[in-house]
């Protein structure tokens, strides 16, 4: 069964046939596989079970393999372990009818390279065939999302009044990297699988089955409690920000992300997903990507009344945060010039998530925070921390550092700014992202 997508991808010629063998054991699923892709230009071969596909590979070697995972007589993971012992660099793409993230997950560190939850959407099939065959004329269509043309500046000047050069290249990474965890909202277990995407493609979130593709941007944020979440249709993802701000710092810019429904918290910090970036590898793509230039001021709150946050022109990505809480918190400071992963790694993303016994209890009833666990919050009682020792002594300002450069990264690409918040959060970096989208529509009708 194929379901139709928002994304459809342009046909292109190959430039020589490519084989993929589809190893399932309905057959409905063989035909239609085998009829899409040899519409798209591939040979096809096709195997009933795990034993027939391994003998099959000894006289006839495809190019990619389609299998799935739930099938009699031999597992596919246990197809795909034998797969990778003989053909280690042979890409395989794992499907499933009654999977979920733990499946996949297991899928990807067995080596797979990616992971399709039936039923199978026809444009997900192919768009991940063209990846995994490195074929990098396959590009998704725009989104919808608004954009600014790539050299225009923010704020009251037009784009050709200032010189807006390209500082880097658009980035994705190097293979498919996966990562298992506890989400802290849902409570569920959870994890993601960070996919390459060819150059223009942005970052997008999807499902396993990818039914429905959410792009990682500025429209498409549904909720600021708590946490940022974005939602399309029918689907959502919370807590992305952590995530979202490594990708910023790294210049991750074209990027599909496979996930449950939460973003894994980890230890509370964004540490983990600085590791998996880098053990994935990073690959510098051809085209151009322009960083926002900030060339005016934006301000959301009224900095008279104590909660506020800024941002003006500045040469890099600088952010200060201020808070001011009863004790044990206090008030902490912390400013940072983000322009060096180094300095983000080590200084930023170490930095949790806090909150207080009080706000727990006012979670729960919105039932929210049931994967909150002592070893992925830093939990403040009436007098002090009470579950662990602080990274940092102003941890709680950098974590909201963290905060504000995950949400930065909704417009889309790095921002060059310097921003200025106190006593603020989620809701008021959104709005913050919100005056200046406007900046940039203004730009773009002139």
């Amino acid at each position: 069964m194929f379901l139709a997508s928002d994304f459809l991808l342009p046909m292109f010629k190959m430039n020589h046939t490519k084989t993929i063998m589809v190893v399932d054991d309905e057959e409905s699923i063989r035909q239609s596989l085998s009829d899409v892709l040899q519409d798209e230009g591939f040979d096809v071969i096709l195997a009933g079970d795990g034993r027939e596909a391994l003998k099959m590979l000894d006289s006839n070697m495809p190019d990619l393999i389609i299998l799935d995972i739930w099938m009699p007589v031999m597992d596919g993971t246990e197809v795909l372990k034998e797969i990778k012992k003989s053909s280690p660099d042979l890409e395989v793409i794992m499907i499933s009818g009654h999977g979920n993230i733990e499946a996949a997950v297991k899928a990807i560190k067995l080596g797979a390279y990616d992971y399709i939850e039936k039923p199978l959407s026809l444009e997900c099939v192919i768009l991940t065939v063209k990846r995994a065959l490195g074929e990098s004329g396959v590009r998704s269509q725009k989104s919808g999302v608004r954009s600014m043309p790539p050299n225009a500046s923010i704020g009251g000047q037009k784009s050709e009044d200032r010189q807006v050069a390209a500082h880097s290249r658009q980035r994705t990474i190097k293979k498919s990297i996966v990562m298992g965890g506890q989400g802290l909202h849902s409570g569920g277990k959870t994890g993601v699988i960070l996919s390459p995407l060819p150059p223009h493609s942005g970052i997008i979130f999807t499902g396993l089955s990818s039914e429905e593709m959410i792009p990682a941007h500025l429209d498409y944020v549904s909720s600021t409690d708590y946490a940022t979440t974005l939602k399309r249709g029918h689907a959502s993802i919370m807590t992305i920000e952590h995530l979202m701000a490594v990708l910023h710092i790294y210049k991750i810019s074209n990027l599909l992300i496979k996930i449950g429904s939460e973003v894994p918290i980890m230890d509370g910090s964004a540490a983990d997903f600085c590791g998996m970036i880098e053990d994935g590898g990073i690959e510098e793509q051809g085209e151009p990507l322009n960083d926002i230039i900030i060339d005016d001021v934006y301000t959301v709150g009224i900095p008279a009344n104590g909660r506020y946050i800024s941002i003006e022109p500045f040469p890099c990505l600088s952010i200060q945060y201020c808070m001011d809480y009863p004790p044990p918190i206090g008030k902490q400071e912390a400013s940072f010039l983000l322009d060096d992963t180094e300095v983000f790694k080590k200084e930023i993303a170490p930095a949790r998530t806090f909150g207080s016994v009080k706000d727990y209890g006012k979670l729960e009833e919105m039932g929210l925070a049931k994967g909150g666990r002592l070893s992925n919050v830093v939990l403040v009682g009436e007098d002090k921390v009470i579950n662990t020792s602080l990274r940092f002594s102003n941890e709680f300002a950098r974590h909201k550092i963290l905060d504000i450069t995950g949400d930065l990264y909704l417009l889309g690409r790095p921002i060059k700014g310097k921003v200025t918040a106190r006593m603020t959060g989620h809701t008021e970096n959104i709005l913050l992202l919100r005056k200046i989208a406007e900046g940039m529509t203004t730009v773009a009708q002139k």
